[in-house]
């Protein structure tokens, strides 16, 4: 197990503000801080952070890229509603594009690379533990993120980003209430052992099975929590 663990602190020290703004946009989005068909104000959440709107706006204009938000002209942004329908579709599309991708890296991704993603994968095990929500989606955000990239294929992973990031604003509260956010992020290190042991059958199933919370997080909502 590495000792040069991943701090909270040394986390925000590497995010730029808008990074920052960004991740604590994303947290209000999951906690229910923030919620699905109201509007917000750029200056209003600016005032909130302490900074200028400049990077409030630059971290709207990220999440609205990833379709979380969409902007209102003259008036600030609404967070996207989400039919079940939707979510069913993108999980479909990220059961097909990342089990493959992260198989086919799994085949030859090295120790090397393995043992770096592992500081990160033990980082969000305690981030979980201790329920720290921040922390934990950046870190989740990042190890997906730095897995995919590993194809080359630069269109994939922000196809990947988009639609993870959308289904996470959903699934996560679920993996949350039902007390399976440890659980959860304990798979990022059964992804790595499988790698390790260049073993494609455990690799997919714990693939599948870490996209499919999403799957499971819909069956549990009550029809009024999503958009129709």
């Amino acid at each position: 197990m590495s000792t040069n663990r991943l701090s909270a602190h040394s986390i925000a020290k590497q995010l730029s503000l808008r990074e920052q703004i960004g991740s604590s946009l994303r947290a209000a989005l999951i906690t229910g801080e923030m919620l699905p068909g109201e509007t917000y104000s750029v200056p209003l959440l600016a005032e909130k952070f302490g900074v200028s709107a400049t990077p409030v706006r630059e971290a709207v204009l990220d999440l609205t890229k990833e379709g979380i938000l969409t902007a209102l002209p003259n008036k600030g942004f609404r967070v996207v509603e989400t039919s079940a329908e939707t979510l069913a579709q993108l999980t479909q599309i990220r059961l097909l594009i990342e089990i493959s991708t992260t198989v086919e890296i799994g085949k030859w991704i090295s120790t090397e690379v393995t043992t770096d993603l592992r500081e990160t994968a033990y980082a969000i095990q305690e981030f979980a533990a201790s329920e720290d929500l921040l922390n934990f989606i950046e870190l989740d955000r990042q190890f997906h993120h730095d897995i995919l990239s590993l194809s080359g294929n630069l269109l994939l992973v922000e196809l990947a980003d988009q639609l993870r990031s959308r289904a996470r604003i959903h699934a996560l509260p679920f993996i949350v209430a039902s007390g399976q956010l440890v659980t959860s992020a304990g798979e990022h290190l059964v992804i790595l052992d499988a790698m390790d042991e260049r073993d494609s059958k455990k690799l997919a199933t714990v693939v599948e099975h870490h996209i499919n919370y999403t799957m499971q997080a819909i069956g549990a909502m009550k029809p009024e929590h999503l958009g129709h």
